[in-house]
């Protein structure tokens, strides 16, 4: 995995006006209109993924929604001061996590994934949040240079494994990805 941070604490470049499009925070389930829920929740297993955003919201995470013309197009999970499941390192209080991005097949290609993260950035720090981490996996050229595109700097490369119930990392010197051979 490559592991990216983004410093909140330092000034953060001014974003661009949305163009025919809106951002949504959802804390809860319910929060969400049907229509929506549907449309997140069929790209695969609609029962599992219904549980998994229920167990989300339990946690105290926030589902995110970029909708063009009124139309979910991209979404991506923040969780504040840990993780869903073991990470490569602990969280501080004022830490969020993002997470699961997904851009629908019909709107790739347009930047709307760096587009969300950015603007998720953008209102962490409005709510004092201090540092914000993301991670990718190393095959997934796509998430990668769509992270080149962010606030995010990465910050490393680590593998992770649970051997006997306990999480064991290895951090490696370099990746085998590099955003200038793109």
């Amino acid at each position: 995995m490559v592991l990216f941070e983004c410093n909140l604490n330092a000034p953060l470049p001014v974003l661009k006006e949305l163009q025919n499009a809106t951002i949504e925070r959802k804390n809860s389930q319910a929060d969400i209109n049907p229509n929506d829920l549907h449309r997140i929740t069929t790209t695969w297993n609609e029962k599992t993924a219904k549980l998994l955003h229920e167990h989300r919201f339990r946690l105290g995470a926030s589902l995110w929604l970029l909708k063009t013309d009124g139309k979910v197009a991209a979404y991506g999970w923040t969780v504040r001061e840990r993780t869903v499941e073991p990470h490569f390192f602990p969280l501080g209080p004022a830490d969020f996590h993002l997470f699961d991005f997904f851009v629908f097949p019909e709107y790739r290609g347009r930047r709307l994934n760096p587009t969300l993260v950015n603007h998720i950035l953008t209102a962490l720090v409005q709510e004092g949040a201090s540092r914000a981490f993301i991670e990718a996996a190393e095959w997934n050229k796509a998430q990668l240079v769509s992270l080149s595109r962010t606030f995010f700097q990465k910050i490393g490369c680590a593998r992770k494994f649970e051997i006997l119930g306990k999480t064991i990392i290895i951090w490696s010197e370099k990746a085998q990805w590099d955003t200038t051979q793109e």
